[in-house]
Parts: structure tokens; sequence; C-alpha cells
């Protein structure tokens, strides 16, 4: 579902909605490419999408510790940068990929709490790509493919709040990471 009014959606998307437009313009696509050419002297081009997580993984690192405020937001600062936390590996690997022509969303878990004790349930960030005309997921943070319930199953997150970014678009993308609820057919 689209919803074009922007004003509609929480803050962290339209912010992570500014940040994917900024790195998807042409410029930025290019200096990180030369960025990886000329000073870390391992180039991304023509890398596929499972080649660039390697390399994202090669180049910066999950930190639990402080991060520089304010935070990284374009890959190569992220890359300057070395470590941080989902968002930034979210934007880096989302940076990669659109370096390497791919069709890509940037996906923020938005997700209220089960408990209101707690703090929040979403606080989280990957990135999903068009594969054979199908989104798959990716989360950069945990290196995990193809995943999309870990969250919800293994994280034990009650998902219940999720946006796709597009270069043109926001989508609600809740089902997809939440466990179906079958019920079982009885004999």
């Amino acid at each position: 579902m689209t919803d074009t009014s922007f004003a509609t959606y929480p803050k962290i998307v339209m912010i992570y909605k500014q940040r994917y437009d900024a790195m998807a313009q042409h410029d930025h696509i290019q200096e990180l490419i030369n960025y990886t050419k000329t000073v870390l002297h391992d180039s991304i081009e023509n890398l596929n999408w499972t080649q660039l997580l390697d390399w994202e993984h090669r180049h910066f690192k999950y930190t639990k510790g402080k991060i520089p405020k304010p935070r990284a937001e374009m890959p190569i600062n992220i890359l300057q940068q070395a470590k941080g936390r989902c968002g930034e590996f979210a934007l880096l690997y989302n940076g990669l990929l659109l370096a390497n022509s791919y069709q890509t969303r940037l996906v923020v878990d938005c997700s209220s709490p089960k408990d209101k004790a707690r703090a929040a349930a979403g606080d989280h960030v990957w990135v999903e790509l068009l594969i054979d005309n199908e989104w798959v997921h990716v989360d950069p943070t945990e290196k995990r493919i193809k995943h999309p319930l870990m969250y919800a199953l293994e994280w034990n997150k009650d998902v219940n709040l999720v946006y796709a970014i597009t270069d043109t678009k926001i989508l609600k993308v809740t089902e997809t990471y939440q466990p179906k609820n079958e019920m079982p057919l009885s004999l």
C-alpha cells in the first residue's frame, strides 16, 4: 500500500527517506565507487550482492559502544567512521547496492512494544533488494539473507509496523515480517 502523503509517516521513516534520496544521486554513487578504488584500494565495482555484503563486513564493524554524534549518514562517512550499528550497516549496504545498479529498499521497523515498560520493540533497519522480481530480505548487520521472520521468531519482537523506502515511494511491508497464523488441519 502506497501513501503519497509523507506527513503520515513516523519521523524516523522520513529521515531514512532523505538519506536514501541523497545517496541515490549519481554524484554520490560515483564518489563512493571512486573512494573504494582510490582510498580503500578495494573496489566495489562489479561485485554481486552477496560479495558486497562480505565487502561491507571487511570494512565496517558493529559496535555497542559510543558512536560519534552526529552519526554518519552517507556511505563514505560511514566507512570513515569504521564502526556503527544497524542504521549505518543498512545505509552503507544500500549505497553499495545502488553503486552496482541494484534496485533497493531501506526497511525501517517502527513497531511499538507489546510490553509498554520496554523502551521500544522497533528500532532496527535493514535492506531489501530486487532479485528475479522478488524482494529479498538482507539484514547487513546480522549478515542474514532471506530470514524475514527472524525478528518475530528469534528476537521475540512484536513486529507490527514496518516500512520500506525506495527512491520513489514508501510502502507498509509489515506482513512480510510477521509469522502467518495458520490454523492446523484437524483430522
